[in-house]
């Protein structure tokens, strides 16, 4: 980690998003129907549990499932936007907006509806799901034409051995809109029907080792979890106790589509990879959250890289290209692919630190270095890479969105207190559509 804003930085995106806030009981005159079954089932669920209206590996994500084109009724497209806005005394308050087109200016703040704590969003089939930020539970609503607020039911899984906030998306990994996992004591996961609302199950198995080389075996978080072709490619991470060392490769188990077992587990040669994004051909790029540039510029630490996983899940051993051959070594961190071979990508500005990176670790000088990622734009069929203009300095990690072809990037201020959000067009340029105050974490279409 790049010294203590690095740390609070993961905190609030990571370790710390699902440990503060109580879902809101708001004015909705439906009583909720929690499904929370008295005994869980067995702990390793029977091999037809899969619904048989599962899509097969490799197809399109279907209309109503994260990430996907959602339905499109009378009243028109629907998207929630969701926010995090941090007191003085370090509390955090979730906003989510409704609005009903991406061609904003402003953020209609008056409109947002206020959730204590780390309250995060998905959608499937055309209703919107808020996972509690101190509960494992999470509600649906339907927004109505009107875009009134109605809540259908709620889940809980606290039957199931997951505390506080661990429920939330962050912990989630979609195969479908009818099976998504949740992280359970690292390397479990409870299975369950986003359509239905209904738990199907606890998977136990697992070779991954709880411990390698005196570091802990810890589940990633998913940042924006989407519905992606394939198996569920799901990473993990070996850390010490402080979130400063990590393993130089990241172990990424595979769940099979049909019965939700383990497959088998990719070990993949690069520090704590934990950002998926896909191609057009199914391919997987993980890039790095969490682990920093710094302890490998110190040479404390593995440097960075980014990995492609196949579409039949197997390494990419072909695939290894030498990023900071195109940024004239500059180190690259997290790295989204864009479409049509481009990809977008933080990169660290070595060239404007004046830090020898010879001497002994110095956490103020990695305090430093988190001041000088920028967004470039990669081609990955020419083999080039370039800044992205008029954006400026950023965090070393970014939240995206894409609608239709339309692509949005989340820009933090340095203090967390405002973001920019910019679109960019297919060659990469970006334009400023509008500022927010706190953190923008989410912004998903509903219907």
């Amino acid at each position: 980690m790049n010294g203590m804003r690095s740390l609070n930085s993961m905190q609030r995106l990571g370790a710390g998003v699902w440990s503060l806030g109580l879902l809101a009981s708001l004015a909705c005159s439906d009583e909720a129907t929690v499904i929370n079954p008295a005994d869980p089932p067995e702990a390793n669920p029977p091999v037809d549990m899969q619904p048989d209206d599962m899509p097969p590996p490799g197809s399109e994500p279907e209309p109503g499932e994260p990430g996907g084109e959602q339905p499109a009724p009378s009243a028109g497209p629907l998207y929630a936007l969701q926010t995090y806005v941090f007191g003085v005394d370090d509390s955090v308050t979730s906003y989510v907006t409704l609005t009903d087109t991406l061609d904003i200016s402003s953020l209609p703040n008056d409109q947002a509806r206020e959730f204590p704590g780390y309250a995060l969003i998905s959608a499937i089939d055309g209703k919107l799901l808020v996972s509690d930020g101190e509960s494992p539970i999470i509600t649906r609503y339907e927004i109505t034409p009107e875009r009134e607020w109605r809540e259908v039911d709620t889940i809980s899984f606290a039957n199931y051995g997951i505390t506080g906030g661990a429920a939330g998306f962050e912990r989630h990994w979609f195969l479908s809109p009818t099976t998504a996992y949740v992280t359970l004591d690292v390397s479990d996961r409870v299975v369950w029907n986003p359509s239905e609302m209904r738990i199907m199950g606890v998977m136990e198995d697992s070779a991954l080792q709880l411990e390698r080389d005196g570091l802990q075996l810890d589940a990633t978080f998913n940042r924006q979890p989407r519905v992606m072709r394939g198996p569920v490619l799901k990473p993990f991470y070996y850390r010490d106790a402080d979130w400063f060392m990590f393993g130089p490769t990241t172990p990424v188990a595979v769940y099979d589509p049909a019965t939700n077992a383990e497959q088998k587990v990719i070990d993949v040669p690069c520090p704590a990879l934990e950002v998926p994004s896909q191609d057009e051909d199914g391919n997987t790029y993980l890039s790095s959250w969490t682990y920093g540039a710094t302890l490998g510029l110190y040479g404390m630490g593995p440097e960075l890289c980014i990995r492609r996983i196949t579409p039949d899940a197997t390494l990419d051993e072909a695939w290894n290209p030498d990023l900071t051959a195109w940024t004239e070594g500059r180190p690259v961190k997290t790295f989204r692919y864009l479409g049509g071979g481009k990809a977008v990508a933080t990169v660290l500005h070595t060239d404007e630190l004046n830090i020898d990176f010879t001497q002994p670790y110095n956490e103020d000088d990695a305090l430093e270095v988190d001041l000088h990622w920028r967004l470039w734009l990669f081609d990955l069929t020419a083999e080039t890479a370039r800044p992205i203009e008029n954006i400026g300095a950023i965090d070393s990690a970014f939240l995206w969105s894409v609608f239709e072809g339309r692509t949005f990037v989340f820009v933090p201020y340095s203090d967390w207190s405002r973001s920019k959000v910019f679109e960019l067009d297919a060659a990469g340029n970006a334009t400023e559509r509008f500022e927010a105050t706190g953190f923008v974490n989410e912004w998903i279409r509903i219907r």
